[in-house]
């Protein structure tokens, strides 16, 4: 008996300035998560070199975690992730308090091999919404159910966990920079806002599941030029399933 044949399997790591990536399969790793001073970046691998370019310089941003929220939703798993992929197209209708503080004509998505990223530049406001908001907000998911989002002194990541057909659990993680962390007004408002967004999109989400359930369902189109992100994500679902 050979013991080299009860070793534990290679695994991949990409290593980048202030970041590290693992991926515990036996291929290249495809994407690594580039932390610096003005985003979070989710990019290709084959594209690192030239991002690194780009970048003269970067610092560190530490977030460290904060708490976490869960949410059960009557809605299949990916009624979730296709609200969040629709490039703000419902932001504008469902989300009032948050549309005012984003520049919405200057969202931005692009898509990577299994990534996609939505960038928002923020509105001008009040000094203490740009504290809590930043001057730019970051929403990059990573296929299958995996979302990380990052704004001002926050970043936050959402796990979209299966329970059935049509019933999901939302995992909602909270990271904050480290001067906030004893800010308990700070975090306190902070949350209660983002609560406010995930009760928003729940109802939607729930709404669409029934509408998916109706006898008169049929499919519809991509809204041109804001739906990228979801198209990109039905296409790998297609690619997986369907091979």
């Amino acid at each position: 008996m050979h013991m080299g044949n009860f070793t534990l399997f290679t695994t991949c790591v990409a290593i980048m300035p202030h970041s590290l990536h693992v991926e515990a399969v036996k291929r290249p790793v495809s994407n690594a998560l580039i932390m610096d001073g003005h985003m979070d970046w989710m990019v290709p691998s084959s594209k690192l070199h030239e991002y690194q370019e780009s970048r003269t310089s970067t610092r560190m941003i530490l977030v460290y975690y904060q708490s976490r929220r869960e949410y059960i939703i009557e809605c299949n798993w990916k009624v979730f992730c296709d609200n969040y992929l629709d490039g703000g197209y419902h932001v504008p209708y469902a989300h009032g308090a948050l549309a005012s503080g984003l520049q919405l004509q200057s969202y931005e998505t692009l898509t990577y091999e299994r990534v996609s990223v939505q960038r928002c530049e923020s509105a001008p406001a009040e000094q203490e919404d740009i504290d809590r908001l930043g001057t730019k907000a970051i929403y990059a998911f990573v296929y299958p159910n995996f979302m990380i989002n990052r704004y001002g002194p926050w970043m936050d990541t959402n796990l979209a966990v299966p329970l059935d057909a049509t019933r999901c659990k939302v995992v909602f993680d909270y990271f904050l920079d480290e001067s906030l962390l004893d800010d308990q007004d700070f975090i306190d408002q902070s949350l209660k806002d983002s609560e406010q967004v995930q009760i928003e999109d729940i109802a939607l989400c729930e709404g669409v599941q029934k509408g998916l359930e109706s006898p008169a369902y049929g499919v519809g189109r991509y809204a041109p030029s804001v739906e990228m992100a979801m198209h990109h994500f039905h296409r790998l679902l297609h690619t997986n399933l369907c091979g």
